[in-house]
């Protein structure tokens, strides 16, 4: 009973400013608000996990070859405005209930836009979006809130995103509907506040979640030797911490573009190229990481029930001054889903892989070689029109090189298997 209180007690404060609105403008023409409450559990056999300060991928974990028990409550809030013409705007808010070990915001934004659009001609669109939101690249996290329909774990390109990568800024989008019936789009992304993008790649590395970071949180990094108070990181870097989506650091505002072709209902194909443009100095108690990357992705609708869709990324970060780096990690990724919809739910298996090469290879500093792959079968079974329930099993093979220098164990492997109740509205 304690903590359903305290779940009911964290989560209906901070939303009651936001229902009240949301909940009379859903009569009103041009309004809506939607989201769901969930809990998860799972069992887990993995080191530590990332979010306490371990070098564990999952979420949850004690040791590997010990299975510990995991859990969580979540709810999400959407409310959009439509006017049917022209603009649209989106709000997204959560609340979660975690392990108290867990470092991070039980409460936070995680979008907030408005966006504007016009035809051009008969052919032509035009639309520009201002605010903080996900960048539209994701194959598989295609719900509402972004959320995926497939598993309850992302891929370790969408945990990144989830955790990392949130552009603050305008993107700008020009679309032509071709009389074939394909649409063609350029996309075009200024950005700012995520400067410190790339710090969990270099000094955790690759995890596996579907945790989403809010604006302004905090959150763990690993207790790797180098990041100790008497060690050349430690010194400057805010211990242990690190603040993913905020405010600029180093005034240098970001861009990103994109090139996507679809064909409505069937494929789309995506490539897009990243550039925090981050000073690499150190700001207060963060350093500015210079990341970019490239990201590419496809989707298959082969039959009404059959999908298949793949993502990969790659790229480098680098932290320290001009001329003499102080890290510098390639990193890539990729994964592949296939995905059927039966009369018994949907089935989804994916097949994940992960690099991350260290070009310094100091070992003073620390050695920032990254290696793994990992399996996800879940099978998602729609309970009504307004629940669904979710069971998944995932099986992780790794090692990191830095959690060894750290005085653990370089075996980062990870087993878990999790379920999931979600009640929309």
């Amino acid at each position: 009973m304690f903590r359903v209180a305290l779940l009911v007690a964290l989560l209906v404060p901070p939303m009651v400013p936001l229902l009240v609105p949301s909940i009379a403008a859903a009569d009103q023409p041009g309004w809506n608000s939607f989201g769901f409450a969930a809990a998860r559990a799972a069992a887990v056999d993995s080191q530590s996990s990332w979010l306490e300060r371990g070098f564990g991928r999952l979420s949850g974990g004690d040791e590997v070859g010990d299975v510990a028990g995991w859990g969580r409550a979540e709810a999400q809030l959407g409310l959009t405005f439509d006017d049917q013409a022209s603009w649209r705007g989106k709000l997204h808010v959560l609340a979660r209930l975690e392990s108290s070990d867990v470092v991070g915001d039980p409460v936070g934004i995680t979008e907030a836009w408005l966006n504007w659009q016009r035809a051009l001609g008969n052919r032509d669109e035009f639309s520009a979006r201002a605010g903080i939101f996900f960048y539209p690249s994701s194959q598989e996290n295609i719900d509402p809130l972004w959320g995926s329909p497939y598993t309850l774990t992302y891929s370790a390109i969408n945990s990144w995103m989830a955790e990392e990568f949130r552009p603050i800024g305008l993107d700008l989008t020009w679309r032509r509907f071709l009389s074939s019936g394909d649409e063609l789009s350029l996309g075009a992304t200024v950005f700012g506040g995520n400067d410190t993008l790339g710090t969990l790649i270099a000094w955790r590395g690759w995890a596996m979640h579907d945790r989403l970071t809010v604006l302004g949180e905090r959150l763990a990094l690993p207790e790797a030797f180098s990041l100790e108070p008497d060690r050349v990181f430690g010194e400057f870097q805010r211990a242990f911490k690190t603040t993913p989506i905020g405010r600029d650091l180093d005034g240098r505002p970001g861009y990103a573009l994109r090139l996507r072709g679809e064909r409505p209902g069937r494929m789309n194909a995506q490539v897009a190229w990243v550039d925090n443009r981050g000073d690499r100095d150190l700001h207060g108690s963060e350093y500015a990481w210079h990341t970019r990357f490239w990201l590419a992705g496809m989707h298959w609708q082969a039959s009404d029930r059959i999908e298949f869709m793949a993502e990969w990324t790659e790229g480098e970060t680098i932290m320290g001054f001009p001329g003499n780096p102080w890290v510098k990690v390639e990193f890539r990724a990729l994964y592949g889903m296939a995905s059927l919809e039966t009369a018994i739910g949907r089935w989804s298996l994916r097949h994940d892989r992960f690099v991350a090469d260290d070009r310094l290879a100091n070992p003073n500093w620390g050695l920032y070689d990254d290696r793994g792959q990992a399996w996800t079968l879940a099978w998602m079974l729609p309970l009504g029109q307004r629940s669904r329930f979710g069971l998944e099993w995932l099986w992780l093979d790794s090692n990191r090189t830095l959690a060894a220098q750290s005085l653990g164990s370089a075996n980062t492997d990870g087993r878990m298997l999790s379920a999931e109740w979600r009640l929309h509205w």
